[in-house]
Parts: structure tokens; sequence; C-alpha cells
């Protein structure tokens, strides 16, 4: 990601905010949608799907005497979304037909969070579900698979026992091959014109790929089965994204295989569905593999191609849409039965000696 600072030669400083003031205002979680808006700027990062630079917006901030301002863009767009998310996140009433804990935990990337700069952003899938339940947003752009697994945030929320629902958002970086999606794709072949000869398409390299997404994937399931069984995780495989003529993500790189979406955008568009239909395949073995631990949250379908803001993210519309579908796949969960403690947690309580007799220790 490169970080910058948007600039006009000729703005005055009149009316701008400074960029310590920016800070503060984000520190002390009193930061307002409509400033974040302002106060950053967003382009599309054509290196990683699913991500963006991220810059001082440099027509409302007052960047003098910070000459590596925008070095701090990225950090300060993320804690400004994580105040704004602490505002969304007040508590709801649940609706009658959920019959587990509150707040859902959400780790994803963009189509979970996208960065906090609208009206230009829109309000992504998470943003139009905490409308209705209580959740608490640990998503951020770009972030990769392995990443996400990496950083494990949600782990303290599900090892309390206060939280037995995650709600997971990746790999969709991962498949499309990290901003290198013809790596994936075979050039063209006159011979394999029509959009029925997608499959013929997709690479070895796209399968090993997927295989290694995949073994990352259940892998995190399989934790959460033997270190919190008690919570349910539900995961979705993206719809059916669309590649736009020079497009950073997507339709450049099918561009670079011959097959450009301004005259071949039909058999573009079945490629990418074809590895979306794979994807979500494979997640929808997972949930017959791990029945009581994953639930596939299958959003093939639900947004039509008006829908769409970028190549890769639904317009508000769209979002809606698939939170839509969450929901009713939130609150078809069975009910929570027992005390939701993890066993690793249980074991540490039981090696702890009683609380009156560390007193006298």
């Amino acid at each position: 990601m490169l970080p910058f600072v948007a600039e006009k030669r000729g703005v005055s400083m009149a009316g701008k905010t400074k960029l310590h003031e920016v800070v503060e205002k984000i520190q002390s979680g009193t930061i307002k949608e409509a400033e974040a808006s302002r106060f950053f700027s967003i382009a599309p990062n054509p290196q990683q799907p699913f991500d963006f630079n991220i810059g001082i917006n440099a027509d409302s901030v007052d960047t003098t005497n910070a000459p590596n301002a925008g070095m701090l863009a990225a950090p300060l767009l993320r804690d400004a979304g994580i105040a704004l998310d602490l505002g969304r996140a007040t508590p709801v009433a649940a609706p009658k037909a959920f019959k587990r804990k509150l707040p859902l935990i959400a780790e994803g990337d963009s189509w979970f969070k996208l960065p906090d700069a609208g009206p230009v952003t829109p309000l992504a899938l998470i943003g139009f579900l905490q409308k209705t339940y209580s959740t608490v947003n640990l998503a951020h752009w770009g972030d990769t698979l392995a990443e996400m697994i990496a950083a494990g945030q949600f782990w303290s929320f599900l090892l309390s026992g206060k939280s037995d629902v995650l709600l997971f958002s990746g790999g969709g970086n991962d498949i499309l091959g990290g901003g290198m999606l013809w790596r994936y794709v075979n050039l063209f072949d006159v011979d394999h014109a029509k959009p029925s000869d997608a499959p013929y398409y997709l690479n070895k390299e796209f399968y090993d790929n997927l295989d290694a997404v995949m073994a990352n994937y259940e892998g995190l399931i399989q934790r959460i089965k033997q270190r919190t069984p008690h919570v349910i995780m539900l995961g979705h495989g993206y719809d059916y994204v669309i590649p736009r003529p020079d497009g950073p993500w997507l339709g450049g790189p099918l561009t670079r295989q011959g097959i450009d979406p301004r005259d071949k955008g039909e058999l573009g568009a079945a490629i990418i569905k074809a590895m979306l239909d794979v994807f979500n395949s494979r997640l929808s073995a997972l949930e017959k593999a791990y029945p009581d631990n994953f639930k596939h949250v299958d959003l093939r379908g639900t947004i039509t191609k008006t829908q769409w803001w970028d190549e890769l993210h639904p317009l508000e519309a769209g979002a809606k849409k698939t939170a839509a579908k969450f929901a009713a796949a939130i609150a078809a969960l069975p009910e929570s039965t027992v005390a939701n403690v993890s066993p690793f947690v249980a074991q540490l309580n039981a090696l702890q000696p009683p609380a009156q007799a560390r007193q006298h220790v």
C-alpha cells in the first residue's frame, strides 16, 4: 500500500483542520463519518484486490510541518473506523428468532469493512447488519486470509464465552491472486472462446493456490472446534463480481491474458464466475464436514449487475441485500445450550487456587 497526501496547489490553509486536531478527534473517539470523509482520500490498490491506498486529503487537512503525514493516513483511518464502528455497535434488541449471544464478532476484508470515506465509499455488509444485531467489527480492507488468522483478534472474544458467533469474510484476496489474477488464467484460445469454456482457463496454479487457501480456512475451523466448540462461524464466498475494462483487479489482468472485457466480457465474467463457484463449493463441503461449527452463507446471485460500486464491491443497495442473507442465516442458528466457556479457559481456571486461598499466599 502506498501512502500519500492528496494535494492541490494554491489551496489556502484557511478553513482546514490541523493534522494534530484530526489525530485528537480519532483518539478521543469523537470523529464523525462526515469528517472522516473530508480528512482522508482513497484510491484502489491495483497490487492487491479488496485493498485501497489511503491518503490525507490536503484540501481539508493542514499538513504543514508534517512531511510524513502520508505515512500516517492508513493507520489513522483504521483507528477512525474503529471509533465509528463502536458507535454503530450500540446495543440493539436482538430479533426474537435469535437464540445465541451478543455481540456478534465479525472478522474479514473489505466486504465487511470499507474505508470510512463516505459518501464516496459505500457502507459495507456489517454496517447494515449492525442495525439488526449488535456486532463488533474487526474487519479491515485488504487483509488476506493468512493475515486475519495470524492476527487472531477475534480469539479473546470467543474464548471469553461472551460471544459465540463469528462472522467471517476471507479468501477473496487470495483466490484472486493478490493483484496478479493473470497467473491463474490461461492465455486466450480461439478454440475456447465461449463462456461455457470458462473452466478451461483455470490453470493448475489456480487450483494449487485454492488448495492452500482452503487448508488455512479449514485449519481455522478446526481450531475453533477444538478451542471454542460452542462457537459457530459463518463464512461466505462472495458474489459474482464483474470485470471492467482496465479494472485494476480483474479486467486488467484478464486483458493481459488476451481476454479484454471490451470484446470478451462474457467470457471474462464466466471465468471469474467459475473461480467463485469452485470456492463456494469448497466452503459448502466444509459445512458438511463441520456442521456444528461452520455455516456457509451463499451470496451468489444476490447483487444485480447495476448494484456494483467497483469491480469487487457492491453499492449500498447490494450490500444491504447481502446483509439480509447473513441476517437470515444468523436467525436460523441453533440456541446456545452450554455455558460457552472455552475448555482451555476452564482448564486454566481449574489450575488457579481459590480466591480465598490466594489472599493468604
